[in-house]
């Protein structure tokens, strides 16, 4: 240790430029940086559905698009302002880069039998012809068609939908987001022809387009605020401008070089690891302050600039590099989970975690040294505080243990009250158009989600023979049975439609065909239909060996539909031949899986990094006993705050419980600092009570000034752009603040009792 302590010493000058010079070519990196917003961020990699979509979206070429609601404040979109509204946006539907088609309800076309009743192709006829009398019997006729009902109309009228289809040139995500942006230049131009009426628009660039925006936001605008923050408090309990300063200067160039190395590692950011360059800052904040605080303490002893940081050194390397170690641990725990998003977060943090450590250690000193201290600043802002905590643990350290131990007990008794469930939009600003055209979805017309299946027959035109035809018909009606759903778009229906319409809409011939050329000749008839008609979606392959099913659900949680999808593959699994193969080809399932798959990931790898980060502070602390009892503080906060948050509101994402194995990597710092400390005294010979106050003297300003820096910077994410944070913000702000209140008014009783009772002392007072 002395001769470490010698070489950071003496070689400081040195090692800060290789610091500064090193620090300076990696942090070009993130010039290099992107962000990646699609799904793959947020799925997991380990869910076999996955590849089944794959495959079905090969076999189906989804079609791009992006839907425009038009909801009407006075409950009838069949008014002449809002129809003009869709008129306008079916001519312009050209402003939308790339865009080939539209449908709505202004080029939708009647059926055969209404065609004839109203001597015209479409539902509307031209606008400026209507009359009042016109747009009631209009109303009548477009409720009165029930596939329209289920898909562009709510049953009340109060709600169109428009879709506008593009063929992107390109994959790429500045492509993508491009044509978003002219997406939202042509709503925003509605909206301003149209003020009266509500419109909005949604699709997947769109999710990406708001997730990628919301991620900017907090990027140019939250975490400079928060980095304002911190500084802000650094300057009030350190009494000092210049050492605030410099601590910052130490944590800039942390992340500088943490976003460096994922630029130049080509590494995306994506919606959750796109936090971890704050967490970062806020880490190397935390191991600054543990080298400046002792430092001025020795100066308030009167001891050298050059002795005071040598003093600081020798109480810090370990605990700061025993908190770096589990620190690294606790998030590099998060790559147990297969899902992109948790991992790239636990590896960017960890990364940053020893960036930090070691800017610490070879920038930090030279530049300590070389601030001018003419007068020497007051003690730390928090000095008085830490002096009535050491008083209380003093004189009430018994209430304190029993209070503390009752809470966690009770706490821990109320996590099962909490369920796990997952939003797939909660990355998203919850008040943007995709959360309110679902909600309306759900509620008015009821296909908010939908359930995708690809059937292959195994054959070349093996869909057009009789058997294949029966089973598929078998398995709509059984379907459309089911209370679980809104609509089944069955490839069998469009087959009696169309054997239907083509006897004279006869009743009775709405019955499958049996002819295979009648069938073939059908399926033709479909394939020159949607080259014309934008609404219509391919629902057999280019082989007329599969078909593609959607089962419309609305309204389920992602256990009911879980229950429902696996009630599908139970009748599949019974009453479908083998040679059919069923595949999924959506990833409605793959975000419902994410709550029993993740969290039982995340459960896992946090038990792993619980174990590890236990062994090593056996190891680091070099005694079983006390690195065991750290064991309490590390894990409770945790459980005392979701407990609560159990009683309190009741749903987590899975996405959230990460923030167990986050907040073990968070608070360890404090337990580490407190427990090294009181060992240090204890070795020394003092008493347990002596030895806790020496800690608290030590270690207590510290931790506290770290505490309050992280619960600053995280609670300020209240004002993310985006709900997951907002959540995160709620549960790791109260998380870091009772990790600091056991670290000071529960482990240091715990300490006292344990050592008295196992070295049979006589009872104190504590």
């Amino acid at each position: 240790m002395a001769r470490l302590i010698n070489f950071l010493l003496s070689q400081r000058y040195l090692l800060a430029t290789l610091s500064i010079l090193l620090g300076g070519a990696i942090s070009l990196g993130a010039l290099k940086t992107t962000i990646n917003s699609s799904d793959d961020a947020i799925l997991s990699e380990d869910d076999p559905y996955r590849l089944e979509v794959a495959q079905v979206n090969k076999d189906f070429p989804p079609s791009t698009s992006v839907l425009f609601a038009f909801m009407s404040p006075e409950g009838d979109v069949f008014n002449r302002d809002m129809l003009q509204a869709m008129q306008d946006l079916t001519d312009r539907y050209t402003d939308v880069e790339s865009a080939v088609s539209v449908a709505s309800l202004i080029n939708r076309r009647l059926d055969a039998v209404d065609a004839d009743i109203h001597e015209r192709d479409y539902l509307l006829p031209e606008l400026d012809e209507l009359t009042a009398q016109d747009l009631v019997k209009i109303r009548e006729i477009a409720l009165a068609d029930k596939d329209l009902t289920q898909s562009m109309l709510s049953p009340e009228g109060d709600m169109a939908l428009a879709v506008i289809k593009f063929h992107a040139t390109s994959e790429e995500q500045a492509t993508q987001l491009r044509i978003a942006k002219t997406v939202i230049d042509l709503r925003d131009s509605l909206r301003e022809q149209y003020p009266e009426q509500n419109i909005y628009v949604l699709g997947r660039i769109l999710f990406e387009y708001d997730s990628y925006n919301a991620q900017i936001k907090d990027a140019k605008y939250l975490f400079p605020i928060v980095m304002l923050t911190i500084l802000g408090l650094m300057y009030f309990c350190l009494r000092s401008l210049s050492f605030a300063l410099a601590i910052a200067v130490v944590s800039v160039m942390s992340v500088g070089l943490t976003v460096g190395t994922v630029g130049w590692a080509q590494v995306p950011f994506n919606q959750i690891s796109n936090m971890g360059p704050l967490v970062v800052f806020m880490i190397a904040m935390a191991d600054s302050i543990h080298l400046v605080s002792v430092y001025l303490q020795g100066l308030h002893k009167s001891l050298s600039k050059f002795e005071a940081l040598r003093e600081s050194l020798r109480v810090n390397i370990q605990p700061v590099t025993l908190a770096t170690v589990t620190t690294a641990m606790g998030f590099l725990s998060l790559n147990y989970c297969a899902s992109p998003g948790i991992y790239g977060f636990g590896n960017v943090v960890a990364m940053g975690v020893v960036w930090a450590f070691l800017v610490t250690f070879t920038l930090l000193p030279a530049l300590i040294l070389l601030l001018p201290v003419k007068k020497v600043p007051e003690p730390l802002g928090v000095k008085g505080f830490i002096n009535f905590v050491a008083k209380l643990v003093a004189n009430h350290g018994k209430r304190l243990f029993w209070g503390s131990l009752l809470l966690i007990v009770v706490t821990f008794a109320m996590l099962p009250l909490n369920k796990v469930d997952f939003d797939r939009f909660s990355f998203i600003d919850k008040d943007s158009d995709f959360h309110t055209v679902i909600s309306a979805l759900a509620e008015k017309i009821g296909n908010d989600q939908s359930l995708v299946y690809s059937i292959n027959s195994g054959k070349y035109y093996g869909i057009t023979e009789p058997e294949f035809l029966r089973k598929i018909e078998e398995f709509s009606i059984w379907l459309e049975e089911q209370p679980q759903t809104s609509f089944v778009t069955s490839y069998t229906g469009f087959l009696k439609n169309r054997n239907m319409a083509e006897n004279d809409n006869d009743p009775a011939w709405e019955v499958l065909p049996e002819d295979n050329l009648q069938i073939i000749d059908y399926l033709v008839g479909y394939q020159l239909v949607q080259e014309i008609e934008p609404q219509l979606e391919p629902i057999f392959n280019s082989e007329y060996s599969a078909i593609r099913m959607v089962v419309g659900t609305s309204n389920l949680s992602n256990v009911q539909l879980l229950d429902f999808s696996e009630a599908i593959e139970d009748w599949i699994t019974l009453n479908m031949d083998p040679a059919y193969d069923v595949m999924h080809g959506d990833n409605s399932i793959l975000y419902a899986r994410l709550n029993k798959m993740i969290s039982l990931q995340l459960m896992e790898g946090f038990t792993l990094s619980f174990l590890l980060i236990t062994a090593t502070l056996l190891v680091g602390l070099k005694s079983v006993r006390y690195g065991l009892l750290s064991m309490m503080p590390n894990l409770f906060p945790a459980t005392i705050v979701f407990g609560i948050w159990g009683l309190l509101v009741g749903e987590l994402s899975p996405y959230i419980l990460m923030l167990f194995s986050i907040s073990i990597g968070l608070v360890v710092d404090d337990s580490v600092h407190v427990l090294s400390k009181y060992i240090v005294a204890r070795r020394e010979g003092e008493s347990p009570e002596a030895a806790v106050q020496y800690s608290l003297d030590k270690a207590g300003s510290a931790i506290t000034i770290t505490t309050l820096s992280l619960a600053v910077g995280t609670f300020i994410l209240v004002l993310s752009n985006t709900f997951y944070y907002q959540n995160v913000a709620l549960l790791l702000t109260p998380i870091i603040i009772v990790a600091l209140l056991l670290d000071l008014l529960f482990l240091p009783p715990l300490l006292v009792r344990f050592d008295n009772w196992l070295e049979r002392r006589k009872p104190s007072s504590v």
